[in-house]
């Protein structure tokens, strides 16, 4: 099996797991849960994951060199899942019993690494232009302007920190912190696709051309 036959299976491997990993989760919040089918995409956790999903299918096309927008939609589905674990583990891991434990592992936690690991890992050097780095924050605006339009009209919220009992101020930081966590986040990750070494993905090698004048090697 070449290289790119086996970073495309690995991708779809991984792609696969999450998918389940999903569908279990989803199923088990619907069947033994509070949770209702207009709910679900109230929660983060399963747009961050859905991300990380086309991530991974639309890099599994191993093209070269990556399009631009499939390298800025792999950093920041990795931003987002990375945030993702470190907020659950952090503040709502003590609220929850998960039905599936292990399919609530890969979703706080095991779908991150398998980004991050895809990003660190696969491709060579590439240094994205620092504007893009603004537009991680574009499905989490999109999420939490649905959330506002939402709890305008029947006061409910998803996620403890976000509860209007809190107050403006409380949540407004909350999410300030939690968007500098993102942007710090996605920033290192560019950072380390700079200076990695173009380990799994090296660019093709050019042929040498002889200088002018130059004699050709001789067996």
């Amino acid at each position: 099996m070449s290289k790119d036959a086996t970073i495309r299976t690995l991708r779809l491997i991984g792609a696969s797991v999450i998918l389940s990993a999903l569908g279990f989760q989803a199923w088990a919040d619907l069947t033994y849960g509070t949770f209702t089918w207009g709910q679900l995409p109230g929660y983060f956790t399963p747009l961050a994951n859905l991300a990380g999903i086309v991530a991974l299918l639309a890099a599994s096309r191993v093209s070269r060199p990556e399009a631009r927008w499939v390298t800025v939609l792999r950093v920041n589905s990795a931003t987002y899942l990375v945030v993702v674990g470190a907020v659950y583990w952090a503040l709502l891991a003590p609220f929850t019993t998960p039905y599936f434990p292990w399919a609530n592992a890969i979703l706080h936690g095991g779908s991150g690494a398998i980004l991050v690991l895809d990003w660190i890992l696969i491709g060579g050097r590439r240094r994205l232009p620092l504007g893009t780095l603004w537009s991680v924050l574009g499905l989490p605006a999109a999420w939490v302007s649905y959330l506002l339009f939402r709890a305008f009209l029947d006061g409910w919220v998803p996620y403890p920190f976000l509860d209007p009992a809190r107050g403006l101020a409380a949540i407004l930081a909350t999410l300030g912190a939690i968007a500098a966590v993102g942007l710090g986040v996605s920033g290192i990750l560019r950072v380390l696709a700079v200076l990695r070494p173009a380990t799994f993905w090296p660019g093709p090698v050019r042929a040498r051309v002889p200088a002018r004048g130059a004699q050709p090697p001789r067996d």
